[in-house]
């Protein structure tokens, strides 16, 4: 292993040029980053292709939706029947109590949706609060090794950890509770019928199956998931209920409004985060003087 270099007094303006150079490098970059990358592979819609990129940063969010070869899915939407379903059985006192709720939260949407986004906005603010303080401690922390303060070290220490939690945990957590504080269940079941493949696994395919994978990649998560299934609206409606039974036979029409589709989420830290990795090496190369040399080169100073 390497000797560690003895401190000098220079290496403390090193380490201070550099913790801030990177602090106002990640200060100035993305936060978080965000994409989604969906495909039809089989069936009417196929081959067409959906991404989203959503990128957030200390100011906005800024969301960027792409779809290529639309054409054979512009075409599945006109001959599709929308309305296709097949019966949900469910006991009469849910479904009574369920339109009860409904007519419950649609009198008290209209008053509550001013407060629900306040509310959204303030815990990404929040968030963007607590990532900017980190990185202010993060620099000060440095700063403070000019001082003989005994505990200096673990102040820095701290100040570190503590930026990267706000990064990887804290920011991430706000983003969601953004997300989904202020809708209320049913401004979330409006939200999901009108999602393209929101009524995939209710009442719109039957037959389906679905499969995802979880894993973790470099600064994020990802998650993979696959659906196939028989879509009714591209069904006769004379037909639907026995395609609802049973499984079409193969190279029948009805066998034609089989779908599959494949999806692809992950999401990531900044791509610069990792720069801040840099500072404990940066450390050990440029270590601070100890408590005592800085003590005595104060009274050096001070006899002089």
């Amino acid at each position: 292993m390497l000797p560690r270099p003895k401190a000098r007094p220079a290496f403390a303006l090193v380490r201070i040029a550099v913790t801030t150079l990177f602090a106002v490098h990640v200060f100035l970059s993305a936060w978080l980053v965000a994409t989604a990358e969906g495909t039809y592979t089989e069936g009417k819609p196929a081959p067409t292709s959906a991404s989203s990129l959503i990128a957030i940063d200390k100011d906005q969010t800024a969301i960027d939706v792409r779809i290529e070869r639309a054409t054979s899915f512009f075409f599945y939407t006109l001959e599709r029947d929308g309305g296709a379903s097949v019966p949900v059985e469910q006991p009469p006192e849910q479904a009574n109590q369920t339109t009860g709720d409904k007519e419950e939260q649609s009198a008290s949407n209209n008053g509550d949706s001013a407060s629900a986004s306040q509310e959204e906005r303030d815990w990404l603010e929040l968030g963007r609060q607590t990532v900017t303080a980190s990185l202010v401690m993060l620099v000060l922390s440095e700063l403070l090794m000019l001082v003989p303060f005994r505990w200096r070290h673990h102040l820095r220490s701290l100040a570190f950890v503590f930026t990267l939690v706000s990064f990887s945990v804290l920011f991430p957590a706000c983003y969601m509770l953004e997300l989904s504080g202020g809708e209320g269940d049913d401004e979330g079941d409006n939200t999901a019928t009108n999602t393209p493949g929101a009524n995939i696994e209710t009442v719109s395919f039957v037959h389906t199956n679905s499969s995802s994978d979880f894993r973790l990649i470099w600064l994020g998560v990802e998650l993979k998931a696959d659906f196939s299934g028989y879509d009714l609206g591209l069904v006769e409606s004379e037909n639907r209920t026995q395609v609802w039974q049973e499984v079409p036979e193969e190279g029948s029409q009805d066998a034609k409004s089989f779908i599959a589709f494949e999806s692809t989420f992950d999401i990531q830290l900044g791509k610069n985060l990792d720069s801040l990795l840099v500072l404990p090496f940066m450390w050990f190369l440029l270590p601070a003087a100890s408590v005592q040399k800085s003590k005595g080169i104060a009274k050096t100073e001070e006899e002089e």
